[in-house]
């Protein structure tokens, strides 16, 4: 096993500064991938239908992959699966540039998924070691703003790339960005090896190796705060189309914006004075954002629903994060991640599968509005399971000290 140094109070270490490019080299690429592909998809001669099967066999690989890189983090080194994970990604970026048929794009990204599922919980996992713990929601919100970053530039690049040059051109320039992250995995150095004779391995079941228990309250809420996440990538774009509505664009910029605002304080607003005093406002504002986006006719409605979404999750998402951090066991922080990143994937997909049902059928009235509902359910998850997992750990951590003292 490895030992972590996690005993500096100080936040912007060389490898945290590290794990944020890292993370946000692998997103950039990833949001450069995740405008064009489907473009791509349908300049082949695909359709629609393509780039639901990129988009869904791209995240089920995903899925499938993160309990076996949670266990390697966790029994191995973190600093391996990082490695693993911006090798894939960088290879596979450059392969698409020779991805001249449908078939060979759709098993492509089928293998993506891996490099996806790695370096989301290498990064992950390594933040949660390295940062402070009297510090977590702060480290964590400003860790998330490598996403933030990556989500306003990595589409903009794409469109631009694919307007004045061509998709071998952006595959090449996404390829190039994915290679700083091989390059920081390498220089991540802050695990020590443990010159103690190795401990016996204990002999998990296999719902262990595949879930970390301690994370699944934080899950639960976590999916349900995706789903509105899967149809707002899905569906926004489409439902600003049919009401003729142009430079739709403007919603994910003013998000991003937003996004970025609150993480900057929410996570020191967590930190002080307890996760409540972000999850709970953040959900409210969430769910008031869907139902504007529901009854919204213009591009000023849009523009006031992802300013509102934006600061939302900037409230919500580290927060929770850093629940799952805080109740999770230093040796099982890989599976804990896998868990929380799993329940990202399923929510968002999910949600993204089930919701286009319900516009063929409802429209996309109904589907936001349903994704309101969707917040309100994790509102309720955090108040009467999760809380209720804090306070009892908040209770334990109290007995073993009063113990220890006496």
């Amino acid at each position: 096993m490895l030992n972590q140094q996690t005993n500096s109070e100080k936040l912007w270490t060389k490898d945290y500064i590290l794990t944020f490019s890292y993370a946000m080299s692998t997103q950039i690429a990833n949001n450069m991938l995740m405008t064009a592909l489907p473009l791509y998809a349908i300049y082949l001669g695909g359709d629609n239908s393509i780039s639901g099967m990129l988009f869904g066999f791209f995240m089920f690989i995903a899925i499938l992959s993160r309990p076996f890189f949670g266990k390697l983090s966790d029994e191995k080194s973190r600093r391996i699966v990082l490695i693993i994970g911006a090798v894939v990604a960088t290879f596979l970026t450059l392969s698409y540039i020779a991805a001249f048929s449908i078939s060979l794009l759709l098993i492509m990204r089928s293998i993506h998924g891996v490099g996806f599922a790695a370096t989301t919980n290498g990064a992950g996992t390594v933040i949660s070691d390295i940062v402070p713990k009297k510090r977590l929601g702060e480290g964590i919100g400003y860790y998330g703003l490598s996403n933030t970053l990556a989500t306003a530039v990595g589409p903009a690049l794409s469109i631009f790339l694919i307007q004045q040059f061509n998709y071998q051109i952006l595959f090449l320039v996404a390829g190039i960005i994915s290679l700083i992250s091989i390059a920081c995995s390498l220089l991540i150095t802050y695990e020590k090896r443990n010159v103690k004779p190795k401990a016996p391995q204990i002999k998990r079941k296999i719902s262990e190796l595949l879930f970390e228990k301690t994370a699944l309250p934080t899950g639960l809420v976590t999916a349900f705060v995706y789903v509105g996440m899967g149809a707002s990538l899905t569906f926004i774009p489409t439902f600003a189309l049919s009401l003729g509505i142009e430079d739709i664009g403007l919603y994910f910029t003013v998000y991003s914006f937003a996004l970025l605002f609150t993480r900057i304080f929410g996570g020191k607003l967590a930190d002080k004075y307890g996760s409540s005093i972000a999850i709970i406002p953040g959900l409210v504002i969430m769910t008031i954002s869907f139902v504007v986006l529901a009854y919204a006719t213009s591009l000023g409605g849009f523009v006031v629903t992802g300013i509102l979404y934006g600061l939302g999750l900037g409230l919500v998402e580290p927060a929770l994060n850093a629940i799952m951090i805080k109740l999770c066991p230093p040796d099982r922080r890989g599976a804990g991640n896998s868990t929380f990143f799993t329940a990202k994937d399923l929510g968002s997909g999910a949600g993204a599968i089930c919701l286009g049902f319900i516009s063929l059928n409802a429209g996309f009235k109904a589907v936001f509005l349903y994704s309101a509902l969707g917040i309100v359910f994790a509102f309720f998850a955090y108040i009467v399971i999760l809380r209720r997992q804090i306070n009892h750990a908040k209770r334990a951590e109290k007995t073993n000290v009063q113990v220890s003292v006496s």
